[in-house]
């Protein structure tokens, strides 16, 4: 098979058993040969038949992508002659059927035109060709093609779909042979009306249009004062509390001068303050910018000063490591809530006049930035209240409800939570301090509270699940209350909603797709059963009001089945990248095209390609953005960091699968002359800087980095991350050091599933084999009687089993005496 072969998108996988070409479609092509068609072939020395061949070159090009693309050309006698066509977007129909003229010159054309598309049998290779187009020749008069196509991999429609848009672009291209290949109509206008329009025809009249979010939560306060709005602990907060609280110190921000689209910090953990504190900042006008205390203070110090912050709000302790002083990250006010506690509860807690209105900012959000700073992503009250909205609505979310807070505040899935379920008169569950990441304490949660809603990444789930496995016993019963999950952020696995369904019988199952820059969700999938034939779960369609566009590199449409960039459009829209008018002109475009003007469109940068129906199946990236646990990691950002290292001379990351299939994030760097690297400074260099999650498990040293032959990184040469245990000891465990005793030994067996390690030894590190905090919570659901600061405390296999037998008796024995952790 050669490397150029041209492939087809196709409608199911390919497989090298079922039989080549077994069907066909016919359609008459009005211009086929036309006087146009021979008067472009006279004008380039070549054929009418070497002017179609070109044309569906130019089909094959935009259907595919590919640049280098092969051919099989049916001659007289039975044979066949191989073409090759390197097509651009500059390429025109001329220049394409010169191309083939170098096949096929005049006088020498075939009594029958047939192009085969795909692999041909090669060394004995069974692979069949993908599809043969056949066309009549010239001397017939016939107009009617046929396309013989391999059933196994395409649909008939399919088939007779691209049958047709090869007709359209044909007669485009021959109208206009010197017009570029990419911006040829492939569409035609009933195609484009039912792909721009029918399928984003998604608006609706929702709840609280109008609205900004903090007044939707003081409604529902005046409607039921004291129903409870957040539980942690012992400790219930009714809307009362909660809107009092906000208002008192909502007064307090509009005196320091807080006003609309301001910008407030919140340095707290997952606690009803941090309810209060994000009402109270909407509610003096502002916008609230989440910061999370686990992240490094260079990274906040850069957040805080890319929002603008006018004032931040904490408690005492945790603003410590914001710094005090002239070493403090703080701008503006700083707030205590426990120092300044006083103060505020003197302030009236009756409602405020408003200042601010939906398209005003109500939060800023960063996330991973390719050019080495996170970006600050500015939402406004309309397109966050009107995804939420849609939710509450379209599933009947309200008063009764609860959901589970897990999310991170700098994780707009945590907009939900806090936000949305109040919003519908819910109720929000925190964890207990101290146990935010334990899996079995959710699932206790989740059975203690009744709680319906499930609002997470996949991988959270999935970590409970995990843990309902390995406790069977008492498992079920603990999400049987569930009636909706929402899973969003990154890939669901495909068996996740029927394993789901073993624990949670009654719950529907919901993808969510989308962009922080476009307002939480925009693409929704309800899973009411899984396809066999499924390699992953469907993105969805479009929500209410808002819309989605799969567009080539033309910014052109493109037809089911192809794949395209997706863009977003509708209510969801962020204002854009806060004080970065570059990179917002960059991702928010202003576009028409054919029956849609003047919409403004975000590109994700990712992958994307429809059914004949508008069902969305996401497909990659055409970036280095990855997703690492759900979260969003721009891995030029962390080779930016790398760069600035002063020994470092280049650097690279890639997102691998590890030895349990899940991705992780591997570190190249090569030192500057002279210089010799030790790979855990590194690493701890990176964690001033970077997230937790952003920092590379492992890290290798190369000589040079890999080049292609224009002299580029050559990303897929980088070499596999080694086993933990690559080079040194050949993964066996030294003599004397294997696990032993019973904590050992279990802690030892639930190490191997999770790291994917074989040979593991007493003084061997978690986090040294490859271990993260994610990994780290998997762990804990192979044994529960394990805790994440036990973890990272005692982090080598014989000092956490000595803490365990400690405060723990015998595996499976006594209940453990509460650790430091355990606290509420």
């Amino acid at each position: 098979m050669s490397s150029h072969a041209a492939q087809l998108p196709t409608d199911r996988p390919r497989g090298v058993d079922a039989p080549a070409c077994t069907a066909v479609v016919r359609q008459e092509i009005p211009g086929l040969y036309d006087d146009a068609v021979r008067a472009l072939a006279a004008s380039c020395a070549t054929t009418p038949e070497n002017v179609l061949l070109a044309g569906f070159a130019a089909l094959v090009y935009r259907y595919s992508g590919q640049n280098q693309v092969e051919f099989r050309v049916g001659r007289e006698g039975g044979k066949e002659a191989l073409l090759r066509f390197s097509v651009t977007g500059g390429s025109t129909l001329r220049g394409l059927a010169g191309e083939a003229g170098a096949v096929a010159h005049p006088g020498t054309a075939p009594a029958r035109l047939g192009v085969r598309i795909g692999a041909p049998p090669v060394d004995g290779d069974p692979r069949p060709y993908e599809a043969e187009l056949a066309l009549p020749a010239a001397d017939t008069g016939s107009r009617w093609a046929a396309l013989h196509f391999d059933d196994g991999l395409f649909a008939p429609a399919t088939a007779q779909r691209m049958l047709s848009h090869y007709g359209h672009l044909l007669t485009d291209a021959v109208c206009h042979p010197d017009r570029p290949l990419e911006q040829l109509a492939l569409l035609t206008e009933a195609e484009q009306r039912r792909v721009l329009l029918e399928w984003n025809d998604t608006a609706v009249t929702l709840p609280h249009e109008g609205a900004c979010l903090h007044e939707v939560f003081q409604e529902r306060a005046r409607q039921a004062p004291e129903a409870v709005a957040v539980v942690q602990g012992t400790a219930r907060r009714t809307f009362r509390e909660i809107d009092a609280a906000a208002n008192r110190l909502a007064r307090h921000l509009r005196d320091l001068g807080v006003g609309p689209d301001d910008r407030v910090g919140l340095f707290l953990d997952h606690s009803p303050e941090l309810l209060v504190a994000m009402l109270g900042v909407l509610k003096a006008g502002g916008a609230y910018v989440p910061l999370d205390p686990g992240y490094p203070r260079a990274r906040l110090t850069t957040m805080i000063s890319g929002a603008s912050c006018v004032a931040l709000i904490s408690r005492t302790g945790l603003a410590d490591a914001l710094g005090s002083g002239a070493d403090s990250v703080v701008q503006g006010q700083l707030i205590l809530l426990d120092r300044d506690g006083a103060a505020l509860a003197e302030r009236p807690e009756d409602d405020l006049e408003p200042v601010a209105g939906p398209d005003n900012l109500c939060y800023v959000i960063h996330t991973s930035g390719s050019t080495g700073r996170p970006k600050p992503i500015a939402l406004r009250h309309r397109g966050v209240l009107n995804n939420i909205a849609d939710l509450n609505t379209r599933f009947a979310v309200g008063p009764g409800d609860s959901v589970l807070g897990l999310s991170s505040p700098s994780f707009d899935m945590s907009v939900y939570e806090f936000l949305g379920m109040t919003a519908a008169g819910g109720t929000l569950v925190l964890p207990a301090p101290g146990r935010a990441k334990e899996p079995a304490h959710w699932a206790e949660l989740a059975a203690e509270h009744g709680v319906t809603v499930w609002n997470t990444a996949p991988a959270l789930l999935e970590l409970v699940l995990d843990h309902l496995d390995a406790t069977a016993a008492d498992g079920p019963a603990s999400l049987r209350s569930l009636r909706l999950i929402m899973l969003a952020g990154d890939w669901i696995p495909v068996k996740m909603p029927d394993r789901t369904r073993e624990f949670a019988p009654d719950a529907r199952f919901v993808s969510l797709g989308g962009a922080t820059e476009a307002s939480i969700y925009s693409t929704l999938y309800e899973v009411e059963a899984t396809d066999p034939g499924w390699t992953s779960i469907p993105y969805g369609r479009p929500m209410a009001n808002q819309r989605t566009y799969l567009l080539d590199e033309a910014l052109q449409p493109v037809p089911p089945g192809v794949t395209g960039e997706l863009y977003l459009a509708g209510d969801g829209l962020a204002v854009g990248y806060l004080d970065l008018p570059e990179l917002t002109a960059e991702r928010f475009l202003d576009w028409s095209y054919g029956p849609v003007s003047g919409e403004r469109l975000y590109r994700t940068g990712d992958l994307a390609r429809c059914d004949a129906d508008g069902l969305i199946e996401l497909l990659g990236r055409t970036d280095l953005q990855v997703k690492i646990h759900g979260l969003r990691v721009e891995l030029t950002e962390i080779e930016s960091v790398l760069r600035d290292h002063p020994r470092i001379k280049e650097a690279a990351v890639a997102a691998r699968p590890d030895a349990t299939g899940a991705p992780v994030l591997v570190g190249y760097v090569v030192p500057r002359e002279g210089e010799v690297l030790d790979p855990d400074e590194i690493r701890d260099r990176l964690a001033t800087r970077l997230p937790a999650h952003m920092v590379p498990g492992t890290l290798l040293v190369l000589s040079a980095m890999p080049l292609s032959p224009n002299g580029k990184l050559d990303r897929k040469a980088l070499p596999a991350a080694p086993s933990p245990h690559d080079g040194d000891r050949d993964g066996a465990v030294p003599a004397g050091a294997a696990p032993s005793g019973p904590w050992e030994e279990r802690i030892a067996a639930a190490w191997r599933e999770v790291l994917g390690v074989e040979a593991i030894g007493r003084d061997d590190d978690f986090f040294r084999l490859g271990g993260d905090s994610m990994k780290a919570l998997r762990s804990m659901t192979q044994v529960p009687e394990i805790t994440l600061v036990d973890l990272y405390r005692h982090s080598t296999l014989r000092l956490l089993a000595a803490h365990l037998e400690a405060t723990a008796g015998g595996p499976g024995g006594a209940e453990r005496s509460p650790g430091p952790d355990a606290a509420v």
